[in-house]
């Protein structure tokens, strides 16, 4: 993985730390440098489960903040020209296309603010990525190197999951940036045994719960939750052989999600209690925002039980009140445990997805230093052709045909040896920062103006 990524609280931004670029044009008075793309955000390094989950529940009003901004902006280009949400039980990440550096991450943490007023401290956790960083920590998260439970599959599609629910939102610059992600997440998951282990944060709660209370061989398991987590959970309990698998939704959606999971039954509405009752192990993966199970609907469901009832909380805001997590006859597993006991990875099959993650960005990088420079390689190369142009039109006119042929041709190789230099010094340029330089020396030397992107 390439090196730790550079980050920014919020006072940093103000200070400036990694210089923003000015918005100046070149004397043409058309070329305008792109401030690169941004990522505004924080995760389980800088926030509990808990925070994250408020976060996730607020994302959609957030995004939505962000996208009326957008609409309402009166500037020949806003601020925030598109954005990606991606939030899981891991991460909040807001990834922006921003004209401004400031302006975008002044904006996103105002479209956070204004979501949560009274939680001043959870936008003072946030962090940012700008330029290369932000390719190097998306490629990273979408791998599995950033996760709680590193190389963890499930970040891929929640990656994936982002980017489709983004498609009014997300700019060609942000799909491209995540498509190449998740191109590179198959690379390491089919070309590296970091993949191949097939880790998640369900896996590694459940061998928690194998540690506390034996195997799950044979055991009565209820899934309380419907989404994509509760068919993970659903096949890592049927990879470890447990006997009877129920789920129940609040919504609703346990007889669909039954049908299509073989070995699963539906808990009918009003059959939560009868489910607890009988339940050997109890797994809670609902999304943010539903309503927590109370100490007394726990007790009175296990009050003729004589074994402790393990819970494995996978819901990122907690599906347990505080008194029900209390009783004597519940051992309660939340994430923030589950991450304290996650174990290392091995260290070879580590390397080798840090080295595919490095190729992907290095790949990444090549191909848009080649986009950014373009608009400038083709203007010098449209300058140089219609000189050769007039040069050939003057040589068709004063010498016969084969020798204007022959100085045409002349005049075409030593033009494109030429250029050669020039367009690479174009592409290295575009990633240092240093492009609207060579605009303004192309416009001061040749009068060649290029146009804006």
């Amino acid at each position: 993985m390439p090196g730790d990524p550079k980050t920014l609280t919020r006072q940093a931004c103000r200070q400036n730390t990694f210089g923003e670029p000015t918005d100046r044009k070149a004397p043409s008075g058309g070329y305008h440098r792109r401030v690169p793309l941004v990522v505004v955000g924080a995760s389980h390094h800088q926030l509990g489960s808990e925070d994250l989950a408020t976060l996730e529940l607020h994302g959609p009003h957030i995004a939505a903040s962000l996208t009326r901004s957008r609409r309402s902006s009166t500037a020949a280009t806003p601020v925030i020209a598109g954005h990606v949400l991606l939030a899981t039980c891991n991460r909040f990440e807001l990834y922006l296309d921003s004209a401004s550096f400031h302006g975008g991450v002044e904006a996103a943490l105002a479209a956070v603010r204004a979501a949560l007023p009274d939680r001043l401290d959870v936008v003072d956790a946030m962090q940012v990525h700008a330029g290369e960083s932000v390719v190097e920590h998306l490629f990273s998260v979408a791998c599995g190197l950033d996760s709680m439970v590193v190389g963890e599959a499930q970040i891929a599609g929640q990656v994936r999951a982002a980017l489709a629910a983004a498609q009014e939102s997300a700019t060609p610059a942000l799909r491209r940036l995540f498509q190449d992600a998740l191109t590179t997440a198959k690379a390491v998951a089919t070309d590296t045994e970091l993949g191949a282990s097939g880790r998640s944060l369900a896996s590694v709660g459940l061998d928690l719960v194998e540690q506390r209370h034996g195997r799950m061989q044979g055991r009565r398991a209820l899934v309380v939750g419907t989404g994509d987590f509760a068919g993970v959970v659903v096949a890592e309990l049927a990879r470890r052989g447990a006997g009877h698998v129920e789920v129940y939704s609040r919504t609703g959606r346990a007889e669909a999600f039954a049908a299509s999971h073989p070995d699963v039954d539906a808990v009918p509405a009003g059959g939560l209690a009868a489910a607890l009752a009988r339940a050997d192990v109890l797994v809670l993966c609902s999304r943010p925002g539903a309503e927590p199970l109370d100490a007394p609907t726990v007790a009175r469901a296990r009050a003729g039980a004589t074994e402790v009832l393990p819970v494995l909380d996978l819901s990122t805001s907690g599906e347990l009140t505080p008194a029900a997590c209390a009783l004597v006859h519940v051992d309660v597993l939340t994430l923030d445990e589950i991450g304290a006991h996650a174990p290392d990875e091995h260290a070879t099959a580590l390397v080798a997805a840090q080295e595919t993650v490095e190729r992907g960005v290095a790949a990444y990088l090549h191909v848009e230093e080649g986009r950014t420079a373009a608009p400038a390689v083709t203007a010098m190369r449209s300058y140089v052709s219609q000189i050769i142009a007039r040069e050939t039109e003057l040589a068709i006119r004063r010498h016969p045909p084969e020798t204007a042929e022959a100085i045409a041709r002349s005049l075409r190789r030593v033009s494109g040896a030429l250029l050669h230099t020039p367009s690479v010094r174009a592409a290295e340029l575009a990633r240092t920062g240093g492009l609207d330089d060579y605009v303004e020396a192309m416009h001061t030397l040749f009068g060649i103006v290029v146009e804006e992107r």
